[in-house]
């Protein structure tokens, strides 16, 4: 579907945000059809542009991690410092629908960026601010991560893990993506608004606000006033049937088997041992937890009997609910992956299979609109420029002084 005519078409996002939380946002926009602007400092532009080029990341001349969440976008180096600079900033304020960005409250305030500076400019402006730990408070102004603000602070860190494990921290993007789909979730929210009242919005969300929302099944039993859960391990687990264990081909399996009434005895036959159901340490959900170890020890020496291509289709059979433990590999390869539009192409992107990670909903009757390789740093500044009135000679005055910068 072009982009003319896309559900999102005719929105024009101001993107003043780095790495993954504010860009990611504004990249499912994009998918849906929304003219995104991402505007960079000149020199190094977006630091995650480079992040990719050294350990724990593996190198590419292709910046892979930048590109999975700035894709269809345009580009503008823009030095917002600079008088005629920050002049720019707010001509494309004043045309545009949705900003988003990930600088701090007290930057934004010394470069008379917050959303009181912008509002004036723009009535119907939604401003989407990302803050690692929210506005208020010490740590409103202290810089983090998903690793530090979702992940550390918030327990996830810590319970995510066995009792033998030191703790571990989080994958690439494993906070900042689903805190993105919050960020983008906001902003339409405030579209809608925008609809119904005719006024703008400032939209919030920070990372550690969206790493205890992920913790919140666990969380919400300390506000009940219970105990936190204590940490287990997979050979002594406080339910057996919650469980991952090894295939004799060492392929780990991630079992999950709750309303046991109905599903113990479909797991029992699942895995040949029929005659679990009759044990009385095992007959019983109360007798199952109360021996949780050697039922744990009961299944673990029964599955290891076993290549996993011999369990898989038994699993299946008997609608056990079970997940082999993927590697990055097969998950890039994974069918469903594949047949449901899980991975895209992207056109100009010549790296590797030339594809990247589709963002995870679908809207009937509004199909995304083709990926495409995102930009250089600046490389649309003087087609912006242009489309806000400036002439040739003033394009290339900004690009001598210094206030924007385009590609050598």
């Amino acid at each position: 579907m072009a982009a003319e005519t896309s559900i999102l078409s005719g929105i024009k996002v101001l993107d003043i945000s780095s790495f993954i939380f504010g860009p990611g946002a504004s990249m499912i926009m994009s998918d849906f059809g929304a003219d995104v602007i991402k505007i960079e400092s000149p020199g190094l532009g977006d630091p995650f542009r480079h992040v990719h080029k050294a350990p724990p990341f593996m190198p590419s001349d292709f910046a892979y991690l930048w590109q999975q969440d700035n894709r269809n976008k345009r580009s503008v180096s823009l030095d917002m410092k600079n008088p005629e600079g920050y002049e720019i900033l707010l001509q494309l304020v004043r045309q545009s629908d949705v900003l988003i960005t990930n600088f701090p409250p007290n930057v934004l305030e010394r470069l008379k960026m917050s959303y009181e500076d912008l509002k004036p400019h723009n009535e119907k402006l939604i401003f989407g601010q990302i803050t690692g730990y929210g506005e208020k408070g010490p740590d409103a102004n202290k810089p983090g991560f998903d690793a530090t603000a979702y992940w550390a602070r918030t327990g996830l860190m810590d319970i995510v893990r066995n009792a033998e494990a030191e703790p571990t921290i989080s994958g690439p993007g494993m906070g900042d993506h689903p805190s993105a789909m919050t960020m983008y979730a906001g902003i339409i929210t405030a579209l809608y608004k925008l609809q119904r009242t005719g006024q703008g919005s400032k939209v919030s969300s920070s990372l550690m606000a969206n790493g205890l929302w992920a913790a919140s099944c666990s969380l919400s039993a300390l506000l009940a006033g219970t105990a936190s859960a204590p940490r287990t391990s997979i050979k002594s687990p406080r339910n057996a049937l919650l469980n991952h264990y090894q295939t004799r081909d060492e392929r780990w399996v991630l079992m999950i088997v709750i309303v046991e009434d109905k599903n113990w005895p479909a797991f029992a036959a699942a895995i040949g041992r029929d005659d679990l159901l009759t044990d009385t340490r095992f007959a019983a959900r109360k007798a199952r937890l109360a021996n949780a170890k050697e039922l744990a020890g009961v299944i673990s020496d029964t599955l290891k009997s076993q290549d996993y291509a011999y369990w898989e289709p038994r699993l299946m059979e008997h609608k056990v609910t079970f997940s082999l433990v993927q590697t990055l590999e097969e998950a890039v390869d994974d069918p469903q992956a594949l047949l449901n539009g899980m991975i895209v192409d992207v056109k100009g992107h010549e790296h590797g299979r030339g594809q990247a990670i589709s963002s995870p909903f679908w809207v009937s009757g509004s199909d995304k609109v083709q990926a495409k390789v995102g930009p250089e740093l600046g490389a649309n500044g003087p087609d912006i420029l242009r489309e806000l009135g400036y002439d040739e000679g003033a394009v290339s005055r900004m690009i001598s002084g210094g206030v924007i910068e385009v590609p050598k």
